[in-house]
């Protein structure tokens, strides 16, 4: 495990658990550790596949291994309630990550430009002024497209600079780092 509590290599954590893995992996449970409850599996195998319901293969044989290595610190089999919450502390890293990377996603992902408004239909007072906002949108992207802006105040020098050498350039800078 790493720093982060994560896997260094990405388990696959999308493909779902089947019933018969999920079966499998009572049976195993069974097999190993004295029950609570009653003796025929055929009782509480609903509440089981109940609690078991849309976790992942891999969360699913993690969280068997880490009860088999005392996670829930006693010696019974885990009923279903406490089978789920050890599939879940399993799974939590990765769903963690998932908000995360969706939570960066929705911070630094750029802005949508405004789209083109459509074009109304009969009310002709609605028509005009959706005319008059379009053309107005198209003038600024012509603008936009036209190029960016550059401050003449900061490349005043710009063909004086570009006809320097490497040793005038580095000279330059080097006298601008006394100016800090």
């Amino acid at each position: 495990m790493t720093e982060s509590n994560l896997p260094a290599a990405q388990p696959d954590i999308s493909r779902a658990a089947t019933d018969t893995e999920k079966l499998v992996v009572l049976t195993r449970l069974l097999a190993a550790y004295p029950c609570r409850t009653p003796s025929d599996f055929r009782l509480v195998r609903p509440a089981y596949m109940q609690a078991l319901e849309d976790v992942s293969q891999w969360g699913l044989f993690e969280a068997e291994r880490r009860i088999n290595q005392n996670s829930l610190n006693h010696a019974f089999m885990p009923s279903p309630a406490e089978l789920r919450g050890e599939i879940d502390r399993v799974m939590e890293p990765f769903r963690e990550r998932a908000r995360r990377a969706a939570e960066e996603r929705r911070l630094y992902q750029w802005p949508e430009e405004p789209r083109a408004l459509p074009a109304p239909a009969g009310d002709p007072e609605a028509v005009a002024k959706w005319r008059v906002r379009r053309a107005a949108q198209k003038a600024e992207a012509a603008v936009k497209s036209a190029g960016a802006p550059v401050d003449q105040a900061l490349f005043a020098d710009k063909d004086q600079r570009s006809q320097r050498t490497p040793a005038e350039a580095i000279a330059d800078f080097v006298s601008r780092q006394d100016r800090r």
